[in-house]
Protein backbone atom coordinates (compact mmCIF):
# COMPACT_ATOMS: atom_id res chain seq x y z
CA UNK A 1 0.00 0.00 0.00
CA UNK A 2 1.36 3.84 -0.87
CA UNK A 3 -0.38 6.66 0.38
CA UNK A 4 0.34 9.91 -1.43
CA UNK A 5 -1.08 13.30 -1.81
CA UNK A 6 -0.86 12.87 -5.17
CA UNK A 7 0.28 11.19 -8.77
CA UNK A 8 0.47 12.24 -12.14
CA UNK A 9 1.02 9.22 -14.84
CA UNK A 10 1.40 9.79 -18.46
CA UNK A 11 0.41 6.86 -20.75
CA UNK A 12 -1.60 5.05 -18.38
CA UNK A 13 -2.71 2.13 -19.30
CA UNK A 14 -5.15 -0.59 -17.51
CA UNK A 15 -5.53 -4.12 -18.43
CA UNK A 16 -8.34 -7.02 -16.39
CA UNK A 17 -9.27 -10.48 -17.44
CA UNK A 18 -12.67 -11.36 -17.11
CA UNK A 19 -12.82 -14.54 -18.42
CA UNK A 20 -11.33 -15.34 -21.80
CA UNK A 21 -12.22 -12.09 -22.85
CA UNK A 22 -9.12 -9.00 -21.86
CA UNK A 23 -10.63 -5.26 -20.81
CA UNK A 24 -8.63 -2.24 -21.14
CA UNK A 25 -8.64 1.05 -19.51
CA UNK A 26 -6.06 3.88 -21.00
CA UNK A 27 -5.61 7.76 -20.78
CA UNK A 28 -2.86 9.91 -22.28
CA UNK A 29 -2.61 11.54 -18.66
CA UNK A 30 -4.13 10.45 -15.32
CA UNK A 31 -3.87 13.24 -11.86
CA UNK A 32 -5.06 11.75 -8.75
CA UNK A 33 -5.54 13.89 -6.30
CA UNK A 34 -6.12 14.16 -2.51
CA UNK A 35 -5.77 10.64 -0.44
CA UNK A 36 -4.41 9.23 -2.72
CA UNK A 37 -4.16 5.20 -2.11
CA UNK A 38 -2.67 2.12 -4.18
CA UNK A 39 -2.88 -1.10 -3.50
CA UNK A 40 -0.26 -2.78 -5.59
CA UNK A 41 0.53 -6.25 -5.66
CA UNK A 42 3.61 -5.75 -7.41
CA UNK A 43 5.72 -2.02 -8.03
CA UNK A 44 8.72 -1.91 -10.39
CA UNK A 45 10.21 1.32 -12.00
CA UNK A 46 13.45 3.76 -11.82
CA UNK A 47 13.67 6.26 -9.35
CA UNK A 48 14.95 9.51 -11.37
CA UNK A 49 15.44 7.25 -14.16
CA UNK A 50 18.72 5.69 -12.54
CA UNK A 51 18.16 3.13 -9.83
CA UNK A 52 15.40 0.38 -11.26
CA UNK A 53 13.47 -1.85 -8.38
CA UNK A 54 10.72 -4.19 -8.11
CA UNK A 55 9.14 -4.34 -4.69
CA UNK A 56 7.02 -7.83 -4.69
CA UNK A 57 6.48 -10.25 -1.71
CA UNK A 58 8.94 -12.03 -2.98
CA UNK A 59 11.33 -9.36 -3.43
CA UNK A 60 12.34 -6.01 -1.80
CA UNK A 61 9.64 -4.86 1.20
CA UNK A 62 8.25 -1.63 0.44
CA UNK A 63 10.81 1.18 2.00
CA UNK A 64 9.08 2.45 5.60
CA UNK A 65 9.66 6.37 4.72
CA UNK A 66 9.52 7.67 0.91
CA UNK A 67 10.87 10.83 0.15
CA UNK A 68 7.71 13.94 -0.34
CA UNK A 69 8.62 13.68 -3.86
CA UNK A 70 9.52 10.98 -5.94
CA UNK A 71 10.20 11.19 -9.88
CA UNK A 72 10.13 7.58 -11.57
CA UNK A 73 10.09 6.20 -15.12
CA UNK A 74 9.05 2.55 -17.14
CA UNK A 75 6.56 2.47 -14.01
CA UNK A 76 4.86 -1.08 -13.70
CA UNK A 77 2.10 -2.07 -10.94
CA UNK A 78 -0.25 -5.22 -10.61
CA UNK A 79 -2.51 -2.89 -8.77
CA UNK A 80 -5.62 -4.26 -7.07
CA UNK A 81 -7.12 -1.07 -6.26
CA UNK A 82 -6.58 2.63 -6.52
CA UNK A 83 -8.92 5.35 -4.02
CA UNK A 84 -8.44 8.89 -4.34
CA UNK A 85 -10.47 12.01 -3.48
CA UNK A 86 -10.13 13.94 -7.31
CA UNK A 87 -9.68 11.56 -10.39
CA UNK A 88 -8.24 14.00 -13.68
CA UNK A 89 -8.16 12.01 -16.79
CA UNK A 90 -7.38 13.28 -20.55
CA UNK A 91 -7.66 11.09 -23.37
CA UNK A 92 -9.41 8.36 -21.32
CA UNK A 93 -10.14 4.70 -24.17
CA UNK A 94 -11.95 1.52 -23.03
CA UNK A 95 -10.73 -1.26 -25.05
CA UNK A 96 -11.75 -5.04 -25.33
CA UNK A 97 -10.15 -7.93 -27.36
Amino acid sequence: MLRMRAASLADYRLRTRDGREEYGLAATSLELRGNVTLYLTKFSGCIEGLLCVTFSPDGLPAPPVIPPFVFMTRVSAEQALVTSDLIVTDGLRLEAS
